[in-house]
């Protein structure tokens, strides 16, 4: 039961906010009941209470789903028996992911058009979505989904999946990823089953949502391995949906013939909510939740909340879990509270104090890190600190080309690199962590300061 429970976990967090995933979910342990059912043990009544009525079917739900797991659940408060070092076993692949035939991934089932709250700057995505998966007139079929991380594309693309496999179930529909779709070619390879490859994705695919097309950067095999795959997709006149946290002109390492054929349909970039959408996600959620938040509660936490839909959520988990820890009742002075923690972690950083953190680390000067040497440990230290910057702050690609006296694609291609790079070289990502660890200090310092700095988003 272990082994299912820790498989199904990287499944929830995807779907839950951090906060709540981190606060209910990862502190439950798995035991296997007397009749075969999985138990999961509760730290106390409170806890079980809470996720029984919020978490509860989503668990189920996931279990079913991505693992094909059929036991009774049971929720239990006990004594769990203390934490052991994960075994070897477990750093297999976790899902061996059955919703439809062939996919590489799981649907959100939470992701569906109903549930998508439309504003001005999705409005379009969600329109050519919907087009795309009702099968109306749509150049070429094809449907590229741009956004920062957290502002509903995955959701869009989700929600197309979710729809075909309502009205056409018999249909098949291949979700993956663009490092899913690069793992299962070179285990093909390897295997030498290359023919079954391309009989699966070429001969047997209705519908192909294909997310986060960027990691395909510098993989000139695999890139066109993926165009002669389009190529008969297309020429089947079948749908296919891309997204990326980049414009395809903007993929480097990109080859001319992918990107060609990546903007041979409609390009919806989506941009951040404004504060009307902001308030409606926010009531959304809380009403998912199945808890009563005032207008003005939501409306204030729209105002000082911005940026990514992952931060709403987590403002209102927190709010509510405040609400619900202390025993009172959801107003603005609670809200105005946690908000004051969320602004002492969340507290914004510069771009010049970022780039010191990081040339301290480094042992560079400001000045290396902007001059157009090519030592590795300044490559290494811009990179991180483009990184960061961009991670920590609401400062545009433009924005920070400027202010790193670089040009555009320089920027893109700095970041594509160290987020490919850092997959790859364990030490790197070390370096991450460690660097992420001195920002959230520093970040809590800045929070105890009158406000001078540019105020950011993570």
């Amino acid at each position: 039961m272990e082994i299912v429970w820790e498989a199904v976990k990287p499944v929830l967090a995807s779907l839950i906010s951090p906060s709540g995933f981190h606060l209910w979910i990862d502190p439950l342990q798995a035991q296997a009941g007397p009749q075969g059912e999985l138990i999961l043990v509760c730290a106390n009544a409170f806890a079980l209470r809470w996720i029984q009525s919020h978490y509860f079917s989503l668990i189920r739900q996931t279990l079913s789903s991505a693992c094909a797991f059929r036991q009774p659940v049971r929720l239990l408060v006990g004594e769990a028996p203390p934490r052991q070092a994960a075994p070897a076993r477990l750093t297999q692949p976790a899902l061996p992911l059955l919703l439809t035939a062939d996919a590489g991934k799981s649907f959100n089932g939470a992701f569906t058009f109903d549930q998508f709250v439309v504003g001005p700057s999705n409005r379009l995505a969600y329109q050519a979505s919907q087009a795309l998966a009702r099968n109306d007139t749509l150049h070429n079929r094809i449907l590229f989904l741009t956004s920062d991380p957290g502002l509903g594309k995955s959701h869009l693309c989700q929600a197309v999946g979710n729809f075909l496999k309502q009205t056409a179930p018999k249909g098949k529909i291949f979700y993956l990823t663009a490092e899913n779709f690069t793992n299962q070619m070179v285990g093909a390879l390897k295997s030498g089953q290359m023919p079954r490859f391309k009989e699966r994705f070429r001969g047997e695919c209705d519908v192909l949502l294909l997310e986060e097309v960027q990691f395909l950067s510098g993989k000139e095999k695999i890139q066109a391995e993926l165009c002669y795959t389009l190529d008969t997709l297309l020429h089947q006149q079948k749908r296919l949906v891309f997204t990326s946290c980049f414009l395809p002109g903007d993929i480097t390492q990109l080859s001319q013939e992918l990107r060609s054929r990546l903007t041979g349909g409609i390009i919806t970039p989506i941009g951040p909510p404004d504060f009307s959408t902001r308030t409606k996600i926010l009531a959304r959620k809380a009403e998912d939740r199945g808890v009563q938040v005032s207008p003005r509660v939501l409306e204030y936490l729209a105002e000082h909340i911005s940026g990514d839909v992952r931060r709403l959520e987590s403002a209102l988990d927190c709010l509510v879990a405040h609400s619900t820890l202390l025993g009172e009742p959801i107003s603005l002075g609670l809200a105005q509270e946690v908000l004051q923690d969320l602004k002492a972690v969340d507290k914004g950083l510069s771009v010049p104090e970022i780039q010191k953190i990081v040339c301290d680390y480094y042992q560079v000067s400001r000045r290396e890190l902007l001059s157009r040497s090519r030592q590795k440990r300044l490559v290494r230290a811009r990179q991180l600190a483009l990184y960061f910057s961009r991670l920590y702050t609401q400062k545009t690609l433009l924005e920070l080309g400027r202010l790193f006296l670089r040009s555009h694609a320089t920027v893109v291609h700095a970041l594509q690199t160290l987020e490919r790079d850092r997959q790859i070289q364990p030490r790197l990502a070390q370096e991450v962590k460690f660097l992420e660890g001195k920002l959230a200090q520093a970040q809590v310092k800045v929070g105890s300061k009158p406000s001078s700095s540019l105020r950011t988003d993570a």
